[in-house]
């Protein structure tokens, strides 16, 4: 019997059949130099130094996870109550709406989930393991795979135009195949028919434009089915332009200052419309409001009042009875006061008036009074006393009475509405052949802004390839001035008089570029390149302590503003008399403005000022005197028209913008620093982390992220949007991104949610946290590229959030995602045209597109006949169109109010209906009543339950419910059961619950949920689901692989092609995703102050500052340093190629001189022997 072989104990692992031995730790460090050894040597190896330095290894792997364990659990310490329910206000979340750039119309795809973790039962796929070591073999394949699947689902959209010759508009087709009459149905008035009406609808959908040839098929089509009633194509056209005529408006043709000629839909055309339309009308809102709660539009914060209150709406009106500010009215208590002003809820900031024997007099008391104490005008005050008011001698203030502003109203309402304007360079083709033409569109900015968010409402004004924005904002300027002496007189459907009205424009909304242009700044590139402030100057400056601590703070003593630009224009212009132009350049380089009209004159002035010195022999005074009557006798604008228009500030009132600004630049510049040091291997592993996201809680597209990572330098604003959202989760254990890098990350996904919350309930507070927000992506920014701030203009701007949002309000208000989304409308027009005409025929169609949504939606015109006019509409057969079609609604882009009913239950498919007893249900181990025995309860097919919110919540789903006792709990859905046969859809909901804990995750900021134990499930009414959120799983903690393989489903088939997901090493400790936009207002409520209020990564943020100001400098000057020493070499290198290709030159041309003399002298010798032979007698 052989003796029995001495173990060598767990570290090892034996090979009996060879009597070899392989060390597991050396193994498990790295598996490439862990050989097999004899069994004898296993004693020697654990003496080497290998081996104990593997082994030393492994013990401060094991001691980081004991520690990171143990900061772990000291979150746990104690737990923390959530917010009472009371104190939670739930509003219905806003419409869907069109968020990014898309030429595509009603994309709807449901967001996929990948790493949920579900109980087994709840699996749509089955798992299979994967071994460790088997990982990154397959990440490759995996990451490929993820590849094909996201160009399978067309991320790429189509883009290409329609054939020419389809497009064509050929006489030769011309088939006029239709009735030559027209039928005349009052029951579709205007239109003769129904037919005709339809054809009309289908001609002038927006996101479905139909060429005229496609039309006459379709007239064909009906004519062939035999169906009455249908025109000709050449009638149904006369048709048209007659109602255009009758109910519509016309584009107005403009020549600009420089001969560019472009066409425009007057302002008024598009205001007059909505005030003539009953399903918008009610809504206008006229005055400034003050409140103390939550404010969500423009009118609640400070940008209406910064106009004085006669450039606002100056009156009301109480039945016949106008009150006007500035004029004596007397109250329903026999006082008599001025009203300085309106502010909603009605009410005026008004001045005493004491009536005296020796006339009346205005005290220095002011009190607030509602406007329903407002009894008699200043017309009845007049008659009371039967004479004008006689005011003392000592009277402080003494207005005008009446009013003037009475004559502009001829005895009519006077209102003033804001207009906002959106500006930039659109192309005008589909295909990526940039076609590029200057569009302007309108909003009327006293809508409410969750009406301003659909493309319904966006109003065309004028678009040219040729005219550029500040001419076409002349004409607009002019329109404005118009209205202040001219008010536009329309119908208003809300009162069902007639009124008049002043255009204001309180803010212009665009990207960058575009702003800059607005507010005569020279761009990001510029020595000073913000457009706000002058922050900026020499990099002597910029790069010192005090210079570049200023890119971090919005100094008000920095500001520009509209009368600063106008100034530094005229002394532009003045500096350029003097024909020096290295004069005005400097001036424009050290203050950063510039304009393109006064370039323009510049460049004149320069000229002349040239040739006067050059043949008249004038002094500099004299041509000075000389160019100065010139201009000022010219014609024409002398610089940006912006700056003339009342209240408009261009350099303040271009806000900042979140989409170009904080997607387009925060989140992608957060982006290429991370993707940029990754290696290949690190960003197959992101590409799996990114796809195993749980979308549920997040309102974001279908994640494709094989083709984020393979396209990662061409992602558009809904990529950067998802990312902003869950990178922070997904971007641990990269050797090359280290901790500043994801302060980075975590401070740009901490920062979005606020400024994508459409309503702030406490300003003081949403301030104050922003300003930490802010604050921390600027000083994160600074630790990982400290020169990034001074180069790109999108950091320093976010300092300027804080006094945009007190001025104008949330940022997703004055958003540019629906003009964007509005280009696609643009587009289909512009394909359309001959491009021989092409503002005419864009502004055309727009114009019939407007008659269309004005008729259907219920809206007034005037109708005239012979016995005079009369204001009419569309019949109920026609506006029921728009009421009751939804398919013409989204075509519209009109986006009716919500309804939905809490609580209720919807099953994807009744036919597969479970039917169970109240035993086999989740719910009946909760503990609750027992519901009577014998009634069976539907567990369906993918069943959703509507929340509070109109969220629609599934099983996974994690919510915020309220239980029988008013407690709130947070959990995550197990079960749906509706009861069977019930009248109303309403059943139980059973959740797994789980714990909030006491402290912020260390590295995410954000609270963290841990499962309860035992396990805890608890049942509640399915309309006390309160809200819907996002939350993760902490991979970060559980170390989770990707090792679960789940099935790939191509043409909505299992196919035996896997792929692999993130396998959760637990169920039991998530994250809650502050990141999140979906619900954070609600989320933050609902959590306990502690948990929701933002960290600062730095306390004394101006020391950290001057610290890298110091490092800066060093930097900078090192590399001009290098940068002019390779740039000197560069120089040096290309005279030595050229003097060298001189020489070589002149060397060859001397040889080729030689050639030519040679070859003359051969052709003169063979010409003379030539001449003799033919000379010779023969």
């Amino acid at each position: 019997m052989a003796p029995k072989k001495k173990s060598l104990g767990p570290d090892f692992e034996i090979d009996e059949a060879n009597d070899l031995c392989r060390c597991k730790i050396c193994f498990a460090v790295d598996p490439c130099d862990a050989p097999w050894m004899k069994r004898k040597s296993a004693k020697d190896h654990l003496d080497t130094a290998k081996h104990k330095q593997n082994l030393a290894q492994k013990n401060e792997s094991h001691r980081l996870e004991r520690l990171e364990r143990e900061r772990y659990e000291r979150t746990w310490i104690g737990q923390i109550p959530l917010t009472e329910p009371n104190q939670v206000q739930l509003e219905p979340p806003m419409q869907p709406r069109n968020m990014f750039i898309a030429d595509r119309l009603l994309q709807s795809q449901e967001p996929e989930t990948h790493a949920e973790v579900v109980p087994s039962d709840l699996l749509l796929y089955p798992e299979e393991s994967l071994h460790e070591s088997d990982i990154d073999s397959t990440l490759r394949e995996q990451f490929e795979a993820l590849l094909a699947q996201a160009v399978h689902i067309d991320e790429f959209g189509q883009d290409e135009d329609e054939p020419e010759d389809l497009l064509a508009e050929d006489d030769d087709l011309e088939c006029d195949i239709g009735s030559e009459t027209l039928f005349n149905d009052e029951m579709y008035r205007p239109y003769p028919s129904k037919v005709t009406m339809l054809l009309d609808i289908l001609d002038n959908l927006p996101r479905l434009r139909l060429s005229s040839l496609s039309l006459k098929l379709i007239i064909w089509m009906l004519k062939e089915l035999r169906v009455s009633d249908v025109p000709s194509f050449t009638k149904f056209r006369q048709f048209q332009e007659e109602l255009q005529n009758e109910c519509g408006f016309k584009p107005k043709a403009h020549v600009s200052d420089f001969s560019n000629h472009y066409h425009s839909i007057p302002l008024r055309d598009s205001i007059a419309k909505d005030f003539a339309n009953p399903q918008v009308a009610p809504h206008i809102n006229l005055y400034p409001e003050r409140t103390d709660g939550p404010r969500s539009e423009i009118w609640q914060f400070d940008r209406w009042t910064e106009f004085s209150p006669s450039q606002l709406t100056p009156m009301f009106s109480r039945g016949l009875k106008q009150f006007w500010i500035e004029e004596v009215a007397q109250l329903s208590n026999g006082v008599y006061v001025i009203p300085h002003n309106w502010i909603y809820e009605l009410s005026s900031d008004c001045s005493l008036v004491n009536v005296t024997s020796d006339g009346w007099v205005i005290t220095n008391e002011q009190h607030t009074f509602p406007s329903f104490m407002f009894i008699y005008n200043h017309e009845d005050v007049v008659a009371q006393i039967g004479d004008s008011v006689r005011w003392r001698s000592d009277s402080q203030y003494a207005p005008q009475m009446p009013n003037p502003l009475r004559e502009l109203a001829g005895g009519e309402d006077l209102y003033v509405v804001m207009i906002p304007l959106w500006c930039d360079d659109v192309s005008g083709n589909k295909s990526k052949q940039y076609n590029k033409h200057i569009n302007i569109y309108s909003l009327n900015g006293s809508l409410p802004g969750q009406m301003l968010q659909q493309e319904y409402f966006v109003n065309f004004v004028s678009t040219s390839p040729n005219a550029t924005p500040l001419e076409q904002f002349q004409s607009i300027r002019d329109e404005l001035k118009e209205t202040e002496v001219n008010p536009m007189r329309c119908f208003n459907a809300a009162t069902g008089q007639m009124c008049r009205t002043i255009f204001r424009v309180p803010i212009l909304p665009a990207d960058n570029p575009a702003q800059a242009e607005e507010a005569s700044q020279m761009g990001g590139n510029s020595s000073h390149p913000c457009r706000k402030c002058k922050v900026g100057g020499h990099h002597s400056e910029t790069e010192t302590p005090d210079g570049y601590h200023c890119f971090f703070c919005d100094n008000k003593s920095l500001q520009r503003s509209a009368q600063e630009i106008k100034s530094e224009l005229w002394n532009q212009m003045c500096a350029a008399m003097t024909g020096v132009e290295a004069n005005v350049t400097k001036m424009q380089t050290q203050s950063g403005t510039k304009d393109k009209i006064t370039q323009t004159w510049i460049e004149k002035l320069l000229s002349k000022s040239r040739a006067y010195k050059a043949e008249d022999k004038l002094s500099g005074e004299e041509i000075t005197t000389r160019l100065n009557d010139w201009l000022e006798s010219e014609p024409g604008e002398k610089m940006n028209p912006l700056l003339d228009i009342t209240g408009l500030d261009p350099s303040q009132d271009t806000p900042v913008e979140i989409l170009h600004t904080v997607l387009l630049g925060i989140v992608k510049y957060v982006w290429y620093m991370s993707h940029s040091v990754m290696p290949e291997k690190d960003l197959e592993l992101l590409a799996i982390r990114l796809q195993s996201t749980d979308t549920d809680g997040l309102t974001v597209p279908a994640i494709q992220a094989a083709y984020m990572v393979q396209y990662r330098n061409n992602l558009i604003g809904k990529h950067f949007k998802t990312l902003m959202q869950i990178l922070p989760f997904h971007v641990h254990n990269f050797a090359k991104l280290g901790p500043v890098h994801f302060r980075l990350i975590r401070s740009v996904g901490m920062l979005g949610p606020l400024l994508w919350t459409p309503e702030i309930k406490d300003l003081d507070q949403y301030l104050s946290d922003l300003d930490i927000l802010v604050g921390n992506v600027l000083d994160a920014f600074g630790d990982v590229a400290p020169s990034k701030i001074l180069d790109k203009i999108k950091i320093h701007l976010l300092v300027h959030l804080r006094e945009d949002i007190r001025r104008f309000g949330p940022p997703i208000r004055y958003s540019t995602e629906v003009f964007e989304a509005y280009n696609a409308v643009f587009r289909l027009c512009s394909i359309f045209s001959n491009h021989q005409a092409p503002s005419r025929d864009i502004a055309l169609k727009f114009a019939s597109m407007g008659r269309l949504k004005h008729i259907l939606s219920g809206g007034f015109w005037e109708h005239k006949t012979a016995k005079g006019s009369e204001w009419v509409q569309a019949s109920q057969a026609v506006t029921d169109m728009l009421k009751n079609v939804p398919v013409i609604q989204r075509h519209l882009g009109w986006v009716p109010k919500s309804q939905f009913q809490s609580g209720q239950i919807t099953y994807k498919s009744h036919a597969h209906t479970a039917r169970v007893p109240w035993e086999e249900t989740k719910a009946s181990t909760t503990g609750i009543s027992m519901p009577p025995v014998g009634i069976l309860w539907q567990k369906g097919n993918l069943p959703k339950v509507m929340g509070q919110t109109g969220d629609c919540c599934k099983l996974g789903s994690w919510v915020f419910a309220k239980t029988e006792d008013n407690k709130q709990v947070i959990g995550r859905i197990v079960e749906i059961l509706l009861r069977e046969n019930s009248r109303v859809a309403h059943g139980v909901v059973t959740l797994e619950q789980f714990q909030l804990g006491a402290h912020l995750h260390e590295d995410f900021h954000c609270p963290i949920l841990r499962r309860q134990m035992p396990q805890t499930h608890i049942t509640v009414r399915s309309d006390a689901i309160q809200f819907r959120f996002s939350a993760q799983h902490d991979c970060r903690l559980a170390k989770c692989q990707p090792t679960r393989r789940v099935d790939q489903i191509q043409e909505r088939q299992i196919t035996e092609r896997t792929r692999i997901l993130l396998n959760h090493a637990d169920d039991d400790n998530f994250v809650i995703n502050m990141y999140g936009l979906h619900n954070a207002l609600i989320l933050r409520e609902a959590l306990p102050r502690s948990l929701s209020k933002p960290i600062p990564l730095y306390e004394n943020r101006r020391g950290r500052h001057d610290e890298i100001a110091r490092v800066l400098t060093v930097k900078q000057a090192e590399k001009r340093a290098l940068t002019q020493e390779k740039t000197r070499i560069t120089k040096a290198r290309n005279r030595a190629a050229n003097n060298e290709g001189t020489a070589e030159s002149s060397a060859s041309g001397g040889k080729q001189a030689a050639k030519r003399r040679k070859g003359t002298g051969q052709n003169n010798e063979e010409e003379m022997q030539g001449r003799e032979k033919r000379n010779k007698p023969s």
